[in-house]
């Protein structure tokens, strides 16, 4: 779902400067949408990413338990870089769900970032072998790039912009999903 996301949601410029260190392994990723209060529910969403004019970053936030990403495949141990869909803040309102690529772990060291909680959920009934894990944020940063621009952009004054479909935005968890039900249909024959 990363690899799919920035793919299909980055603009030109996003996918020049990701695609190569994703094709040759320098950055892990995975896909946080689901958070514990809602599961993937996009409209209960409440992880937000505040505009900061004065320094042109997104600040993203989790205001509390619920909304702490919950069950990423990756996430528990080895991504360094994540997907994240978050409430956009422009002047205080809201404009929807979005995604953003966001570093949470070095790629130097895998240490994780300051400002963010990040984990194993642990051993589950089964799928044992994938590392879901959970990530939280306390006022971390990031620049202005990280949004995915290909269907949305921010500009340095904090302007909106719409550049297509914002159902699109959400088609990486709906394909995924379907893909899910097919594969378990098949391994069930």
């Amino acid at each position: 779902m990363f690899t799919k996301s920035i793919k299909f949601l980055a603009n030109d410029e996003q996918q020049k400067r990701w695609l190569p260190m994703m094709n040759s392994l320098q950055i892990l990723g995975c896909y946080a949408q689901t958070e514990m209060g809602h599961g993937s529910n996009v409209a209960g969403i409440e992880t937000t990413a505040t505009f900061d004019k004065a320094t042109d970053e997104f600040v993203i936030h989790t205001p509390n338990i619920r909304a702490t990403k919950f069950w990423p495949g990756g996430l528990g141990k080895h991504a360094t870089h994540a997907i994240v869909m978050c409430r956009l803040i422009l002047d205080g309102n809201n404009s929807g769900v979005l995604p953003f690529m966001v570093p949470i772990r070095s790629r130097v060291d895998h240490s994780v970032y300051p400002g963010l909680e990040v984990g194993d959920v642990g051993t589950k009934l089964g799928y044992n072998t994938v590392d879901n894990g959970y990530l939280s944020f306390n006022q971390y940063r990031v620049p202005r790039i990280s949004l995915l621009a290909r269907f949305v952009s921010v500009s340095r004054e904090g302007e909106f912009e719409v550049l297509g479909d914002l159902r699109a935005v959400y088609q990486i968890m709906v394909i995924s999903r379907l893909m899910i039900v097919m594969g378990s249909s098949l391994v069930l024959k």
